[in-house]
């Protein structure tokens, strides 16, 4: 074994201080699209108030019970609370630094008589599903060099009307799911 074949293991050693010094930034973008995530809570506030949705008694909130799935959260003061709260949520990962792998959007509730709406009717703009989430999909990632300039005003505008649109979508279901009469 007098030489190295393969170029990705030459790539490694002739950079590896390089590498190195980059995985060590990983906590710090972390950090980063966190508080990236959080910053919206106040832009989709506004966008309620500003009547962007037709629905009155909407809340926007910064749901954080679990540190490490932190959510975005619109949902009607009078839908169940406690144990049985549903929410239609933008919900993300703290441990990530890929925006595009980060962000789930739908229906957050653990009630199983809650979810018979979603599994027949959410389907396919929300195809995914797990027991916490009877419907969801993974949220847009951002388009281009979006760390260049102000680039990502474009992406957080995108996600206050993608969030927005998920209501218009998820809510009358959450109503149905709930015994909510909406009007």
């Amino acid at each position: 074994m007098n030489r190295i074949e393969d170029e990705r293991i030459k790539f490694y050693l002739e950079h590896e201080t390089r590498i190195r010094e980059w995985a060590k930034l990983e906590p710090e973008v972390c950090k980063f699209v966190d508080r990236f995530y959080r910053s919206l809570e106040g832009d989709l506030a506004a966008a309620v108030r500003s009547d962007k949705i037709a629905d009155d008694g909407v809340e926007v909130f910064l749901a954080d019970v679990n540190p490490d799935w932190p959510g975005l959260v619109l949902r009607r003061q009078d839908w169940p609370q406690g144990d049985e709260e549903p929410d239609v949520r933008l919900g993300w990962s703290r441990k990530s630094v890929r925006f595009s792998a980060n962000g789930w959007l739908g229906v957050r509730t653990s009630v199983k008589r809650y979810r018979t709406p979603f599994t027949k009717e959410a389907r396919p703009a929300y195809p995914l599903s797990s027991p916490s989430w009877p419907a969801y999909r993974d949220a847009d990632p951002p388009k281009g060099r979006f760390w260049e300039g102000d680039n990502l005003k474009e992406y957080r505008e995108h996600l206050v009307e993608t969030i927005l649109a998920a209501w218009n979508d998820l809510a009358p279901l959450v109503d149905e799911a709930v015994g909510h009469r909406s009007g």
